[in-house]
């Protein structure tokens, strides 16, 4: 029974637990060196070289210089076809006042930075120094679109191609909230190393029988022996494929995420059919069949997803004639009855009979001679 159960659950497991170490690898990977960086602190953007300036770099720095706005990022309200502007392109420089190779460049920045920067390009332009303003944010490379306002921007101050060619790059600083780029940065990677401790740990948990912990202490608390409960399981009927969902005389057996566990019996009070239907824009796209199991030890209830309704009714058609003390069936009053008096409910069957399976009746055949 163990030795089953431990091969169904690293089997039904592993895609689960691949899948979690395959995506908790890319979003730790992909995040690492930003979150690395929101800790220890980002680079600074005047101290790097043109051709240290990267996309997907991270950097801050004091910006002392604008050049004017070139571009305005704007939303559309689909409803209204109103517009609201939500980002400006600016002109900046890399390096700093002790630069000697530098390039002309952009960042993006929100709307609540308008005045300040209309300000220092005035300042810029009449050569009087300015308040500088932190900026940072991730460096991105400007689309075609993008790009080609960069460039008339240049055509228009009487700068040929190839001196925008030269005294250029093509990329700006995508500028946001420092505060919550970084805390941005660290949770991603925090997810994503906890997704890929979680998957590892569901791959040696079903592997080294740490999944059938759980199913170890149903058996005990019920007061039934290892090898009571292993020659249950062997005469169990099986509701799925895959042998996950089993009911016995003595318990049900059932494999939830990567653990094996076993509800007594003897303890379930209430058992029926849940059909849902599920609808996109007001189109059937599929029905789910379940099996509702309400015991003493969960009296919220556990839901067993089936193949069909055919296996529902004959889950419900075994409990219902083998487990005699089990309502079995659905109507509101019976939830209202076992929602607000429960001790009502009980006596409908649950105190009724001893709580003992029992064989079903043997089908009836029928018999004739010749005339």
């Amino acid at each position: 029974m163990f030795e089953e159960l431990k091969k169904k659950i690293l089997k039904s497991s592993i895609l689960g637990s691949v899948l979690l170490i395959l995506v908790g690898l890319g979003l730790a990977g992909w995040n690492a060196i930003d979150a690395f960086y929101s800790v220890t602190g980002y680079p600074d953007f005047t101290q790097l070289t043109p051709d240290q300036i990267t996309e997907g770099k991270l950097v801050e720095f004091n910006a002392t210089e604008s050049f004017g706005c070139y571009l305005e990022e704007y939303e559309r309200n689909t409803k209204t076809n109103a517009t609201r502007t939500t980002h400006y392109y600016y002109i900046i420089w890399s390096g700093d006042e002790n630069s000697t190779d530098w390039r002309y460049m952009s960042a993006k920045v929100p709307t609540s930075y308008q005045h300040e920067l209309d300000e220092m390009t005035e300042n810029t332009f009449n050569e009087v120094a300015s308040q500088p303003i932190s900026l940072c944010g991730k460096i991105r490379k400007l689309d075609s679109e993008e790009y080609s306002y960069f460039q008339d921007y240049f055509r228009q101050a009487d700068f040929t191609d190839e001196e925008i060619a030269e005294g250029t790059l093509p990329y700006y600083i995508d500028c946001k909230n420092k505060v919550a780029l970084s805390g941005m940065y660290i949770v991603l990677f925090s997810v994503g190393a906890l997704l890929l401790l979680w998957g590892i740990v569901r791959i040696v948990k079903a592997a080294g029988g740490g999944s059938l912990k759980k199913l170890r202490k149903d058996m005990e608390k019920a007061g039934y022996s290892e090898s009571m409960a292993d020659s249950d399981y062997r005469s169990a009927t099986s509701f799925d494929k895959k042998g996950t969902l089993k009911i016995g005389r003595l318990m049900t057996y059932y494999i939830t995420g990567s653990d094996a566990r076993a509800i007594p019996n003897n303890k379930i009070m209430w058992a029926y059919q849940n059909t849902v239907t599920h609808r996109t824009n007001g189109v059937k796209t599929g029905t789910t069949y379940n099996v509702m199991i309400f015991d003493e030890i969960t009296p919220k209830g556990h839901t067993f997803a089936v193949a069909n309704e055919s296996i529902a009714q004959d889950m419900l058609n075994l409990i219902n004639t083998t487990l005699p003390w089990v309502v079995v069936g659905y109507s509101d009053d019976l939830k209202k009855m076992y929602n607000k008096n429960r001790s009502q409910f009980l006596q409908l069957r649950y105190n009724t009979c001893q709580h003992i399976a029992v064989e079903p009746a043997p089908a009836e055949s029928e018999t004739g001679g010749q005339p």
